[in-house]
């Protein structure tokens, strides 16, 4: 059953501030606000994995020059608006799921990144749309542990030397499992964010 986010305050992490419709006049104007309603796609910020996302994100862009960008498992496209918003480059965004395919589509009209982020139907990395923009500098991948893990094989080739990877979707318990599987393709660990029992990893692919 579709939620609302009246309740819901917004979330901040760093410059990015995710919030609904009904604070859209309440969003400081250093911030980048993602307007993203709560419904049947995942991805409204207040989950402890999008909140360690959005905050690996912003750390890695205070370091990185970032130019090629793609966002797996995107869900509402928060990730991926977040992204196009804070530097304005094309961005590659996937999801297995038709309706939340749809509802990035829709969410990148209402944030104003239609032109920037190309979003398709698939399974993880597996179409045409992901291999002509390849190689990346930045991949983005806040789904579940095991898919994690069995991605690693197949996001590394995608992988520009030296890209910066944010991998979330995992509880603590998980870390060990998810990071060997991407040390065993030569990414190696940056920092670690926990959120609510959730853990966000930055790597680079070496």
């Amino acid at each position: 059953m579709k939620e609302s986010l009246e309740a819901l305050p917004p979330v901040r992490a760093g410059r990015f501030v995710v919030h609904g419709r009904h604070d859209r006049d309440r969003i400081p104007a250093n911030a980048i606000g993602i307007e993203i309603e709560a419904g049947l796609a995942f991805g409204t910020g207040h989950h402890g994995t999008t909140l360690g996302c959005l905050m690996a994100i912003g750390r890695l862009l205070k370091q990185r020059r970032i130019r090629r960008p793609l966002d797996i498992g995107t869900g509402t496209g928060v990730l991926a608006i977040a992204v196009a918003r804070a530097l304005r480059v094309p961005v590659v965004a996937t999801d297995i799921d038709p309706i939340a395919v749809e509802t990035t589509r829709e969410n990148l009209v209402k944030n104003g990144a239609a032109g920037l982020v190309r979003v398709v139907r698939a399974n993880g990395a597996d179409c045409a749309l992901v291999r002509a923009g390849q190689p990346y500098d930045l991949v983005i991948a806040n789904i579940l542990a095991r898919p994690l893990v069995a991605l690693a094989p197949r996001l590394r080739p995608l992988m520009a030397p030296g890209a910066a990877v944010v991998l979330s979707g995992l509880l603590v318990g998980q870390r060990r499992e998810v990071e060997a599987a991407y040390r065993a393709q030569d990414c190696v660990v940056l920092f670690r964010i926990v959120r609510d029992g959730w853990m966000t990893l930055g790597l680079e692919a070496r």
